[in-house]
């Protein structure tokens, strides 16, 4: 596993490399947020940084790269598989020169990888964004991760999927966990306390849909309700999921809602929102109840502006939150775990409130700064290029 570099350092003999980023889109996704931020990240350690895309009409972070002049390559897919995309790409490989490329979720490293057996001209370096509770089927998945034996090295954001992979004979050795980073200064250190249980106002982000668990948080809400008399207020950011199944979940949800009034308002959908930052600093803990992950950026955002997190209790989750130090953890599937962990947020005094606040931030300063991450990169592409050029030097002598 590739150690997390301290913040700010810089690889020994560093140099200037060439890198191209893939992803699908500079959408909303908290994938798309994270390579953003590397991009941006590598070209102020002075790289040459380029970024490929092919659905570049999702644009949401689009104006990061532009502000930064970092090129961005553009490919128009359709619906389904494209060769147009491998095509691109193995041109961009051929004639683009690049040191280190580096792909971000599961259809843009397949597409990577099958350009890579055409032109291997790069290092290649895939990043797995999520947990293998995301496979939805076994076949495809172990497939996929057959194919990443055409890599050079892949990158996961949790250690337990890190952890996972590595037991994969085929991969063992050749994956790092890399955390993901956020700029810790750019969120306020201020801390509200509630003055009591029923003034407790809890945020959740995420795209609402059947993996973040909205129904099962609607429950927790009305076991409370049904215990306590009262129920904290949930703001909820996020899109909705637009496939069938997410579709079906949302309206499921909402009739759950509607069928509690008392929790219902207390509950508000804020839709999605770029104005993350300001929303924390506006409530009292963060609420995460997601089935799997693999490193969710609002947990670590919320860290960062020292806010207690109730979070379910999978994947990193447990070494992010840690119970009773940063916040609490729970049974994502049982509404009453859910509820007991509101509960307990509750009945901190505002000692123990603002002792969690000031381990929060502490994590996240020591380690989920966006320095850290691109760092980590940095030096992965460093030894990658090192690798390979001793052993050119070896066949060479040899």
């Amino acid at each position: 596993m590739v150690a997390l570099a301290p913040s700010g350092s810089h690889p020994i003999n560093r140099e200037r490399v060439k890198i191209l980023l893939i992803i699908d889109h500079f959408g909303t996704g908290g994938a798309q947020r994270q390579l953003v931020e590397l991009a941006c990240g590598l070209k102020r350690r002075g790289h040459a940084v380029h970024v490929f895309v092919y659905f570049p009409e999702h644009g949401f972070f689009r104006p990061r790269l532009d502000a930064d002049c970092i090129p961005v390559h553009e490919y128009r897919k359709g619906k389904g598989f494209s060769f147009g995309v491998i095509r691109e790409l193995v041109s961009l490989f051929s004639t683009g020169d690049f040191d280190v490329v580096i792909s971000f979720l599961n259809s843009p490293n397949i597409y990577a990888e099958l350009a890579t057996l055409v032109a291997r001209r790069a290092r290649l370096v895939v990043s797995e964004r999520t947990s293998r509770l995301d496979d939805k089927s076994l076949v495809s998945a172990l497939l996929r991760r057959a194919l990443h034996r055409v890599a050079n090295h892949v990158v996961v954001n949790s250690r337990t999927h890190c952890e996972w992979l590595n037991g994969l004979w085929w991969l063992k050795g050749r994956v790092s966990c890399i955390y993901n980073g956020v700029d810790v200064s750019s969120f306020d250190r201020r801390c509200p306390v509630p003055e009591s249980g029923r003034e407790l106002r809890l945020l959740a982000v995420g795209r609402v849909g059947p993996e973040k668990n909205v129904i099962n948080l609607v429950a927790a809400l009305a076991r409370f309700q049904e215990q306590f008399g009262y129920a904290p207020s949930v703001n909820w950011v996020g899109p909705r999921d637009a496939s069938r199944t997410g579709r079906r979940y949302c309206t499921q949800a909402e009739k759950l809602l509607a069928s509690l009034p008392e929790v219902q308002r207390r509950w508000q959908w804020l839709g999605v929102r770029s104005d993350v930052a300001e929303l924390l600093a506006e409530h009292h803990a963060l609420i995460h109840p997601s089935l799997y992950e693999g490193l969710p950026n609002v947990v670590c955002e919320a860290l960062a502006a020292g806010m207690p997190v109730l979070a379910s209790r999978v994947c990193d989750h447990p070494l992010l939150v840690t119970e009773g130090a940063r916040g609490f953890l729970f049974d994502p599937n049982d509404a009453s775990s859910i509820a007991e962990s509101m509960w307990k947020l509750t009945e901190l005094s505002k000692e123990s409130w603002m002792s969690y606040s000031r381990n929060a931030r502490k994590y996240a300063e020591e380690n989920l700064g966006v320095e850290r991450m691109v760092a980590a990169y940095e030096n992965l592409c460093t030894s990658l290029l090192q690798t390979q050029r001793a052993s050119a030097r070896g066949h060479a002598e040899g």
